[in-house]
């Protein structure tokens, strides 16, 4: 899968714009998933204008999974849910976040419970939605690696909802951390989400002191296969 932080490119202006259209599309040529992080979130026709460029046909990015920010309200969402689950897409929703300020307000009470258990509760019900064949929702809850213990929370919350994990890696969640939300059943691997590395694999010290591009290519390759293999270990039963 590959999941291509949108601002990073558009700060390049059209050019920047162009490059990550170019690599979404090639990725999807390759066979890979494309779950392009935009975490866009407005009302009304804005909604519907965001949703049709991230995961709507040409011209739009036709992503096929897209992040969205839930905290103007569930009206917000509608667009996204609405065009994935007509065109067979996913929407990840931003409920408890990985980096170190996100209990400024997902911590905040709300007749007992903190919002972002709230916002799992909200959600929960439209998972049906984009339930798959597997038996799992392309209704997503992004659920930071850095706080396992909410994870399993969220996970009795949103039983069906796959997790996009982001925190493994360079944000010094480990691999158990990663997979806690994640469940096993029958002596399988757990399963259940996406775990997401990226500065650990982009930017290893190996790569960062490569002095050719095969030696910088190795080292990404290395980094990659490392994080694969302790994903792994921490999903086998």
């Amino acid at each position: 899968m590959l999941k291509p932080q949108l601002g990073l490119f558009e700060q390049f202006g059209e050019m920047g714009y162009a490059v990550a259209r170019m690599l979404c599309s090639y990725a999807q040529q390759e066979g890979m998933l494309v779950l392009l992080d935009a975490k866009r979130g407005d009302i009304g026709t804005t909604a519907e204008g965001y949703s049709r460029a991230t995961i709507g046909a040409t011209p739009g990015f036709n992503a096929d999974a897209v992040t969205v920010n839930p905290y103007m309200g569930k009206d917000t969402l509608e667009p996204f849910i609405a065009r994935a689950q007509a065109e067979g897409k996913g929407v990840a929703v931003l409920v408890r976040t990985s980096n170190p300020g996100a209990g400024d307000f997902q911590d905040l009470q709300v007749g007992g419970a903190p919002v972002w258990q709230r916002v799992a509760e909200i959600l929960a019900p439209e998972c049906s939605r984009l339930r798959g064949a597997s038996g799992w929702s392309g209704l997503m809850a992004v659920a930071g690696a850095t706080y396992p213990e909410e994870a399993r929370i969220l996970r009795e919350a949103m039983p069906e909802a796959l997790f996009l994990v982001p925190g493994y890696g360079a944000q010094g969640a480990s691999a158990a951390d990663a997979v806690a939300g994640f469940v096993q059943a029958g002596g399988k691997m757990r399963e259940g989400g996406v775990v997401s590395s990226s500065r650990a694999v982009l930017y290893p010290p190996a790569a960062q002191s490569a002095m050719t591009i095969a030696a910088w290519r190795a080292a990404i390759g290395d980094a990659m296969a490392a994080a694969a293999s302790e994903l792994r270990a921490a999903c086998t039963p």
